[in-house]
């Protein structure tokens, strides 16, 4: 049988195609996928976050930054976590690869000291340091000197606009957001609040002026999660620090217009840049009775350095000794001059008795003392401790043999388990202020109780992401900068926080305008941007978009 003819039509079709299909496998396709070699891969991240219980704010910016993160082409795991335990991990003993913190705007921190210098200078990178990063920087470090050290305002001032500029560039703990911070408290039954710029109804000054309308005169304080540690030589946390400086009293405490005043000290007169002279009131008594004498203010100081207690031990380093001049004068003698030695040294360490303390530290040493639980803590302060029922209520009662005894006559800290349950504690007259701040859903729902009034105030403090530049990828410059460009600020400002917060770029608030610089680069908001820095710096990308260092990486 003979074979049948094709057409030539049909031949002219069969060339084309082939032809079409060379051609196509010659030019015009991208290139076969790398096969990237694997120890090339940057290691995956894990993030860790609060649970949404505890602060969903935390929580859900976490995963939206986890999220954005992954488009650039990192592994990244959130891991929701208790704070207590991420406090302890993290921020004391440096475990951590990235985590969110709170800071918040105390008000020694109006100095920009603290987050300046002590989050960031080499000094404070050990474990219990403030450096939590591990940011290790020979420039940053000789120009973070000179700022603490000199006391010319206008030169320290010229030297925190260019630390700033430096850290927006490094990128080691860049800032995220910096809120509005909302309370609300009882006016039905309450008056003369005070809101502190950063802290709100928590701060010191508050409970110093609320004053009760009319027969019930003890405050139901109502804070998400309980006090952990009432030793002031060990915690760092500020739920502790709140209840603390009630129970301490300090030598020097800043007002509400930010200047260091004298509080336990009658007075204090800077005799030279490295020597304050501090006279103490008169009228100073311990809780139990006992006077307070130049010797116990001693004692406190040089137990604080013996045991390098981490609240207090970047502000007391340049603390070379105290004398004892008489009864009730002291000298303090620096190594150096330490320009936010009175508002941050004398301000924040409070007084401890001596009978208490001086008998452990010399039988037990110095780990007995960081270890105790310090139950019931004795102080001068304005209130004296009274109970403490772990996860259902602490009670503070008014020292009414104090030089200015407050007008309320306790405190009741409630602590609530979840943000929401503080709103809820407030709406059902269940507490008289609330101490963390509002989302505006719940602004509406509380301005609906006709009890209530909402008050609001700039913060001085930060949300703040902390990479640990001890490990990868958060060693490499280029990582911590890409990893910054891509965290959503602005996104997080306006459906996180619901608009009731700023995008944060710098480590000084806005709100601090005399040490605000606004000028720092601004890193966040720009995937692309993130992107470009990895691609000029030589990292690549797989057939499934998973990142690698640059050829030649080890």
């Amino acid at each position: 049988m003979m074979a049948r003819r094709k057409s030539p039509w049909l031949l002219g079709l069969v060339a084309l195609s082939l032809a079409a299909f060379l051609l196509a496998g010659c030019a015009g396709q991208p290139p076969a996928p790398k096969q990237l070699p694997p120890e090339r891969k940057v290691p995956a991240i894990d993030l860790w976050i609060t649970t949404q219980d505890y602060d969903p704010v935390r929580y859900e910016a976490g995963l939206m930054i986890a999220e954005n993160w992954k488009k650039l082409g990192f592994e990244v795991t959130t891991t929701p976590m208790e704070w207590a335990t991420m406090s302890t991990k993290g921020m004391n003993e440096h475990q951590h690869q990235a985590f969110m913190c709170q800071w918040g705007g105390r008000p020694e921190r109006i100095d920009p000291f603290q987050f300046i210098y002590a989050l960031h200078h080499s000094s404070q990178a050990e474990k219990g340091g403030y450096n939590i990063a591990g940011y290790i920087n020979p420039e940053f470090d000789s120009l973070a000197d000179r700022f603490v050290k000199t006391m010319d305002l206008q030169t320290r001032r010229d030297l925190a606009f260019k630390l700033q500029e430096m850290l927006a560039v490094d990128c080691p703990q860049p800032p995220i957001a910096m809120r509005v911070v909302t309370h609300a408290y009882n006016s039905r039954d309450f008056e003369n609040p005070t809101m502190f710029m950063g802290e709100g109804l928590n701060a010191f000054w508050n409970w110093m002026t609320i004053a009760p309308k009319g027969e019930r005169k003890v405050v139901r304080f109502g804070y998400v999660s309980d006090v952990k540690l009432l030793n002031p030589l060990s915690t760092k946390t500020g739920a502790d620090i709140q209840i603390l400086r009630l129970i301490y009293d300090p030598l020097v405490r800043v007002d509400v217009n930010g200047e260091p005043q004298p509080w336990a000290a009658e007075s204090y007169t800077s005799l030279d840049p490295t020597t304050i002279e501090v006279k103490l009131r008169p009228d100073l008594y311990f809780h139990d009775g006992r006077k307070v004498t130049a010797q116990d203010v001693k004692f406190t100081y040089d137990l604080a350095m013996q045991t390098k207690a981490p609240y207090y031990s970047a502000n007391i380093k340049q603390l070379k000794e105290v004398q004892v001049v008489d009864e009730s004068t002291l000298r303090f003698v620096l190594s150096e001059p330490f320009a936010p030695f009175v508002s941050n040294a004398l301000g924040m360490v409070g007084i401890m008795p001596r009978h208490i303390w001086e008998p452990l530290f010399k039988g037990k040493g110095a780990e007995a003392v960081l270890t105790t639980p310090n139950l019931p803590p004795i102080g001068s302060g304005p209130f004296k401790f009274a109970y403490w029922r772990p996860e259902e209520e602490l009670k503070l009662v008014r020292f009414d043999r104090h030089f200015s005894p407050p007008k309320i006559e306790g405190i009741l800290r409630i602590p609530y388990a979840k943000a929401y349950g503080v709103v809820e504690g407030l709406k059902a007259d269940e507490v008289d202020v609330g101490g963390w701040s509002l989302l505006p859903l719940q602004v509406e729902e509380l301005k609906k109780a006709p009890h209530l009034t909402v008050l609001t105030v700039d913060d001085l403090g930060y949300y703040m992401m902390h990479y640990n530049l001890r490990v990868k990828p958060f060693d490499n410059p280029a990582v911590r900068r890409a990893l910054t460009y891509a965290i959503p600020k602005k996104q997080i400002v306006e459906v996180v926080f619901e608009g009731q917060a700023v995008p944060a770029y710098s480590v000084v608030a806005p709100v601090n305008k005399f040490w605000f610089n606004p000028n720092t680069e601004k890193p966040g908001d720009d995937l692309e941007k993130a992107r470009q820095i990895l691609v000029q710096s030589g990292f690549e990308w797989d057939e499934s978009g998973r990142l690698y260092y640059p050829p030649g990486t080890r």
